[in-house]
This record gives structure tokens, C-alpha cells and sequence, in this order.
């Protein structure tokens, strides 16, 4: 075994995939050359907040400052600092996100500046437990103008033994200066041979594994999403249902139709029904390729059948292509209704 393998041998982190990525944040922890931050990038469900825990877990355990000699795992899970991060009480981890709006209960549109403010007083303290003091940011493009001015300054300005792990889908929407003052990780789509062994060693079964695994795009916690959240499943299948109906269906139809399969007054929900569109694009694609057994949705094998005869092979590739462009225009903040009017009348 070469001395990086031994070495992270003694990591106990769960993740899919990324090796390369783990292997470095792992040498980085046993040489004690800790960045002062973090930008991981990567589509949701990746996994970058499975390893942004993991991560923390480790720089929190205090089997991290021991030598190996009794080879005791990392995060150990049983020391003070495992035991507070498991619940949730670590005076010294900060996880923060958008907050819900009270009068709509919806997320609000950006991280605030006094967010930011909070972390950076928090940050600024000595830490109680003499460890690192670490704050994640989730979907830090969210950030608003004055919120990543005012992190910019923590950037700038670091304390010691202080880490910040920014992350997000979208690496346009970080300004340049900020992602230049971190460390930039990527994080690609995982392979399905390490997704379907992982929904294995849950004890999915062969055949359910094989459809969750090609279903999720090399997104890990997709796939688990689906196993182990059935009804998320069913919705999952449902609105792929409508959307053939949708696609299946005439102009003026689809246009009435819309409304009742998104909502589409949230951002969110409409990206959502998006990522479920598209994989029942990538079934039309392997039903005109005659690749059948890659397909995720069996439950509806006839309909897709019937309708990928409808569509050439240029066709579909040409509604993807529009799917894709009403992304970026949605990140643009282009009114949601029209972009996918628009989207709808080009099938």
C-alpha cells in the first residue's frame, strides 16, 4: 500500500465518486495544509455538500491531531467534537443558506448581507473547543452584490484557524474576486458502475438500482434520493408522465397544459421540471438508438415508444438544445413564463 493509501486509509467518509477530490482534502488534512477557503462547483446532487461534511467532520475530530498508531477512523464519531457535530450543537460549524421569507414561505432570492455579517462576527471569536471554526455557504451564488462584497472582506481578511467552504451550481455567478481568494474544487458527474454499486451496498435491488443509477445524470444523491424516498420517486415518475402527455400533445394544447404541469411562479419547481424533462428526452434519444435497456422510465415503455416515433433523431436533439438555452436564460432572471412558453412552442 503506498503511503497516501495508508494514509486515507484512515478517512471514514461516505462518498460516491470524486476520488481525486477526496484524496487531495484528505492529504490536505493529514499534512496540515488547510486552505483558508473552499469554492466547490458542481451540478446539485453531486455530492458537494456530502464532502463539504465530511470534510468539516474531520478538521472538528479530535483523532485528527492523534498519530495513527492505534489506527482509529476519521471523523471517529465517539470524541466531543463528533458527538456535537452529529447533533447538530458544534459551537464552531456555521452552515448557512437563503432563509425562508415569512409572508410567502418560499426561500428568499439572495443570502443576505447580514447573514454574511452574522458569520463574520462568528468567525471573528476565538473558538470555544480550541478548534477550527468553519462556516459553509449553500448555493452561494445566491449571494447578493453586498453579501459577497462584505465576504470578500472575511477573504481578504482571514483569522486564524478559520475555513470557508463556499458552494455552488453556477461558477458565473461568483464573482471573479472571490472565487480568485479560494481554492476551486470541480466536481464532475459520477460514473454509473459507482453509483449502482453504492445503491447496492444499500440494498436496492439489482433491477431498481440499475434504473435509479442511469436515471440520475451522475448525480449520486439523486439516485439515493430516489431509493430511499419512495414517494419522491412516484412524483418523480408522475411528472415525467405529464410530460410526455405534454410533448405528445399540439401547440395550443401544450400552452394550456402548462400551467398545470409547473409552477410557474417558482424558479425552483420550474428547474426541477426541467432536469425531469430532460431525462425523458435522454429515453426518447436511446429509444431511437435502439438502447431500450438504458431507459428510466419502464413504467411508461409503450408511451415513450409511441412517442419517440413522432420525433428523428435531429428533432430531439434540437429540443434539447432548446431545454439547455432555457436554463441559462432562467439564471439570466428572464421572466419564467415566457421562457418556457417559448420552450413549449418549439417541441
Amino acid at each position: 500500500m503506498s503511503k497516501d493509501a495508508e494514509e486515507n486509509s484512515r478517512f471514514n467518509w461516505p462518498i460516491v465518486g470524486h476520488l481525486n477530490i477526496v484524496n487531495y482534502l484528505q492529504r490536505s488534512l493529514t499534512n496540515n495544509s488547510i486552505a483558508h477557503a473552499y469554492l466547490f462547483v458542481g451540478t446539485p446532487h453531486l455530492g458537494k455538500a456530502t464532502v463539504a461534511k465530511s470534510f468539516t467532520d474531520s478538521l472538528i475530530c479530535q483523532n485528527l491531531a492523534k498519530d495513527n498508531e492505534d489506527n482509529e477512523k476519521i471523523p471517529c464519531g465517539s470524541c466531543n467534537g463528533c458527538k456535537q457535530i452529529k447533533n447538530g450543537i458544534h459551537p464552531d460549524v456555521y452552515w448557512l443558506s437563503r432563509e425562508v421569507n415569512d409572508k410567502t414561505d418560499k426561500l428568499k432570492k439572495n443570502i443576505s448581507i447580514e447573514q454574511i455579517r452574522q458569520i463574520q462576527s462568528k468567525l471573528s471569536l476565538h473558538s470555544f473547543l480550541n478548534s477550527y471554526k468553519i462556516a459553509i455557504i449553500d448555493e452561494a451564488e445566491t449571494l447578493s452584490l453586498e453579501a459577497a462584497n462584505a465576504l470578500l472582506k472575511l477573504l481578504e481578511e482571514p483569522t486564524a484557524k478559520t475555513v470557508l467552504i463556499l458552494l455552488t451550481a453556477n461558477l458565473a455567478k461568483i464573482p471573479k474576486t472571490v472565487a480568485s481568494r479560494c481554492q476551486v474544487l470541480k466536481f464532475l458527474p459520477v460514473k454509473y458502475e459507482d453509483i449502482f454499486d453504492h445503491l447496492r451496498s444499500l440494498k436496492v435491488d439489482r433491477k431498481k438500482a440499475t434504473v435509479l443509477a442511469n436515471l440520475s445524470f451522475g448525480q449520486p444523491g439523486m439516485a439515493i434520493n430516489y431509493a430511499t424516498d419512495n414517494e419522491l420517486y412516484l412524483d418523480f415518475q408522475d411528472q415525467a408522465k405529464q410530460f410526455v402527455t405534454l410533448l405528445g400533445s399540439k401547440a395550443n394544447t401544450r400552452l394550456k397544459m402548462l400551467g398545470e404541469v409547473v409552477d410557474l411562479k417558482d424558479i425552483n419547481s420550474i428547474k426541477d421540471s426541467l432536469n425531469i424533462w430532460s431525462k425523458v428526452l435522454r429515453d426518447l434519444v436511446l429509444i431511437k438508438l435502439n438502447n431500450e435497456n438504458l431507459i428510466s422510465n419502464h413504467r411508461f415503455l409503450t408511451d415513450l415508444k409511441e412517442l419517440a416515433s413522432k420525433f428523428s433523431p435531429k428533432s430531439l436533439a434540437s429540443t434539447i438544445i432548446n431545454l439547455n438555452s432555457s436554463r441559462r436564460y432562467l439564471d439570466a432572471n428572464v421572466n419564467p413564463k415566457l421562457v418556457l412558453e417559448n420552450l413549449v412552442l418549439n417541441f
